[in-house]
């Protein structure tokens, strides 16, 4: 392999290796520099998956000089001759006859693999029956990123005992000590160790970085930016053909029957012809020009070419979604999505299926074959889906792409605007509610929290890192405060102390930012809040798998839900929804220490104690103008960007023309549920020819143009097309009506 191809293959390890470090919930700055620098020291910075053979005399004795002396081989003629002999017997001498290796051969068969140089017969039969993967008959298996990620977290988390604690204490030589056995490359550990913690903490995953000889954003610094989300969606494949075909497809509205709307999903698998699987991902290349993608990747990406405008979800995610309705296994068609949960953790798209057998066929990013088709049900190695998903018809935004390629819209023969004309109870583009409402969030939110304006009873008032107010009404107040474990720091004067505290606001604001990721402020009950609902459920879970790590589900409620004013905790109940919850997905987490669970089961506990808890979304209104420099996501395009020819930029951005009886008039308006009689002034801009994105863009702001009607003063909307790009500016005439709205 070149250095440039090891540089990639390094690189794209690396970025498997944070996401599983970030699901795991290690979010301690102090806990990720440890993890990184010992797993790159071990790794040799991520590019080497299998412990090489020894060819040096120098280096073998050197390395190994306590264990060689023991067996008599003592100078370097003796060690090159044990070299000579075969790796298999150099294997022999260093690893045989202990870590559970009883049989010749086993030193060579089990060395050091994976990101923490797994070794040993006893401690590959641990990994496989901790994660269920045949490491005893198929060490090799360790190799394989995705999987030597899995154990590097299992190894930190629950193998090695204090080894966590001891990362989280910045105590490199204790943590050394408990990984290694010794202090062997402690020079280089250490000064790993300062230059992550010296880079701050990594709050957001990453997609694989690419291939090409363009240099990928540092994973290490790229959270410092504010969190974007990800529209996974493949390379283009080719320059896109305008046929009759494509230009009819996108023609059709969004109302397709549901039928049609399930075969639009089914038709997206040409588009992964050739992708291997990766674990986390998202469909780009790696070091070898392979596509590399996992199954809720190409669900999402399937769903995305069919037209849906739906963000990426984990199968986590996806298990209490509010974009899926459940489908009933008599009711289930070709183009649905099945969904395995617990240890499985599986999804992909249903090719067929026979209620009364309970068989049938899916198609998803398969571990051994990459995208393909695989049996189901009974008698199936995937066995039943635990669901069976379809998404809803109210997120269907966009015409369908045919096999992966970008559809081309045909020019708009009437006003966009037609579509702002929804009954009240439509969706809106975006909400935090919605985003709230997840169960398990799986990504960081587009927005976060910077300010809290105002707090009182069930009201929350906020400034947006975007500079835009958002206004919570109703719902959970663990909601309100996106504060799924109501973890609370009292202070003097706050509304529900139940004890007489002598500590300021600014103190207990302090420690809660001290102890937890991502704290904005406190509210007035004394509740943290937390810049998204992402990094409350982090602290969330710091606190249940850190503090209480070696209790089992019964033993740590007693310690986590806690009597207080609001009344007395019911200990058994609140253990039984947990336990419920997780029976839901396969998974029996009775008895099971926290320390011991999954990722799956850790997600289980988390979505039943939030279910118990009463975590529940109430209404948010978002006002305001975003800052000019910042740049606020676009709601997850139906179709990805196009290299079409682009369209002719006008030589200004010119306000469009006024309609003849302005629907900005107040003595004009309509009542609100009937159509107003002229369309708004966005409604004159017709659809960028041969673009579908932008058609999207053109109706949402015909809405947005619609609900300010109510204004006092006229609006302006300006629509510039420049560069394929659309740039909509939404100016209020009157200060006054800003700060209204």
């Amino acid at each position: 392999m070149s250095k440039k191809q090891t540089s990639h293959a390094a690189a794209n390890n690396k970025t498997v290796l944070i996401n599983a470090m970030l699901q795991a919930g290690i979010r301690d700055p102090k806990e990720q520099a440890m993890f990184l620098a010992q797993t790159a020291h071990e790794s040799l910075n991520f590019s080497s998956m299998r412990e090489g053979n020894y060819r040096t005399a120098s280096n073998l004795l050197s390395t190994f000089k306590k264990r060689l002396n023991a067996q008599g081989i003592t100078t370097e003629q003796q060690a090159q001759t044990l070299i000579n002999a075969g790796q298999d017997k150099v294997y022999d001498a260093i690893y045989g006859g202990r870590m559970g290796n009883n049989k010749s051969g086993d030193g060579i068969k089990y060395r050091g693999r994976g990101f923490v140089q797994l070794t040993g017969r006893e401690t590959y039969t641990a990994a496989s029956q901790a994660l269920k993967l045949d490491l005893v008959n198929h060490p090799e298996l360790a190799e394989d990123p995705a999987n030597a990620a899995k154990i590097a977290v299992w190894y930190w988390q629950n193998y090695k005992t204090g080894l966590a604690t001891a990362a989280r204490a910045g105590d490199v030589k204790q943590a050394t000590q408990i990984l290694n056995g010794g202090q062997n490359g402690y020079a280089d550990r250490k000064a790993k160790y300062q230059q992550y913690l010296n880079q701050g903490p990594i709050t957001t995953s990453s997609p694989a970085p690419l291939s090409q000889s363009t240099p990928s954003p540092s994973l290490i610094t790229q959270h410092a930016e504010a969190a974007k989300p990800v529209v996974h969606t493949p390379p283009p494949q080719g320059k896109p053909q305008a046929t009759k075909a494509t230009e009819s497809a996108a023609a059709q509205p969004a109302t397709q029957s549901p039928h049609a709307n399930q075969e639009s999903i089914l038709s997206q698998r040409g588009r992964f012809n050739g992708y291997k699987y990766l674990y986390g991902g998202n469909g780009q290349k790696d070091a070898k020009g392979v596509n590399r993608i996992d199954c809720s990747h190409l669900v999402n990406q399937a769903l995305t070419g069919a037209g849906y405008a739906i963000p990426y979800q984990t199968t986590a995610g996806m298990a209490d979604s509010k974009y899926y309705e459940e489908v009933d296994a008599k009711d289930v068609k070709p183009g649905d999505i099945a969904l395995w949960r617990g240890e499985k953790n599986h999804t992909g798209i249903v090719e067929a299926y026979d209620a009364k057998t309970g068989k049938g066929n899916f198609f998803g990013a398969q571990s051994k074959k990459g995208a393909s088709s695989a049996q189901m049900g009974k008698g199936a190695w995937w066995g039943q889906p635990q669901k069976f998903l379809r998404p809803k018809a109210e997120y269907l935004k966009a015409p369908a792409q045919v096999q992966g390629k970008e559809a081309h819209a045909p020019a708009a023969k009437k006003p966009v605007a037609q579509a702002a004309h929804k009954p009240a109870n439509q969706p809106k583009p975006k909400t935090a509610a919605a985003n709230a409402s997840q169960p398990t969030p799986q990504t960081i939110g587009d927005d976060k929290i910077q300010q809290l304006l105002r707090s009182e009873d069930k009201t929350r008032q906020y400034r947006l890192n975007n500079g835009m107010t958002e206004t919570r009404n109703g719902g959970s107040r663990s909601w309100r405060d996106n504060n799924p474990g109501n973890m609370k720091f009292g202070f003097t004067g706050s509304e529900e102390a139940t004890k007489h505290l002598k500590v300021s606001k600014a103190k207990a604001l302090a420690r809660a930012q001290k102890k937890y990721q991502g704290v904005v402020d406190l509210d007035h009950n004394g509740y943290a809040i937390f810049e998204n609902l992402a990094a409350g459920r982090a602290a969330q879970a710091q606190l249940l798998f850190h503090d209480h790590a070696n209790h089992s589900v019964e033993e740590m409620l007693p310690g986590y839900a806690m009597d207080d004013h609001s009344g007395k905790a019911d200990h058994q109940k609140y253990a039984e929804m947990i336990y419920k919850t997780a029976a839901k997905r396969g998974l029996d987490l009775r008895g099971k220490k926290l320390k011991d669970m999954t990722t799956a089961e850790r997600d289980a506990l988390q979505d039943g104690m939030q279910r118990m808890e009463g975590f529940k979304a109430g209404k948010v209104d978002v006002s305001g103008t975003p800052n000019a420099n910042h740049a606020t996501p676009a709601p997850a395009s139906a179709t990805p960007p196009t290299h079409a020819a682009k369209p002719p930029a006008p030589a200004a951005a010119k306000p469009l023309p006024k309609p003849a009886a302005s629907a900005n008039q107040p003595k004009a308006l309509p009542k609100p549920a009937a159509p107003p009689k002229k369309p708004a002034a966005a409604s004159q801009a017709p659809a960028a020819a041969g673009n579908a994105a932008e058609a999207q863009l053109s109706a949402l702001i015909a809405q947005l143009s619609a609900a300010l009607a109510q204004l006092t003063q006229p609006l302006r909307v300006v629509v510039d097309v420049q560069n394929g790009n659309i740039v909509a500016a939404v100016n209020a005439a009157n200060s006054q009506q800003q700060r209204r709205n």
